[in-house]
């Protein structure tokens, strides 16, 4: 049996990294600079820690 391909929207290695974005400029916007400097690195350090043990053990299946 063959797997579908994922497209980029059902996609988690396109997924996270848009929401991520999104989520940091909506921060930005609306709140000051030292809570979206936080939502940034505790946003990039999950991403990070995503892309480093978890898409790995989401292949491995």
């Amino acid at each position: 049996m063959s797997e579908r391909p994922q497209t980029a929207v059902t996609n988690p290695n396109v997924i996270f990294p848009v929401l991520y974005a999104l989520v940091v400029i909506v921060v930005g916007a609306l709140a000051e600079s030292k809570v979206t400097a936080v939502v940034a690195v505790v946003g990039a350090v999950l991403l990070g820690l995503y892309f480093a043990f978890g898409r790995r053990a989401r292949t491995r299946n």
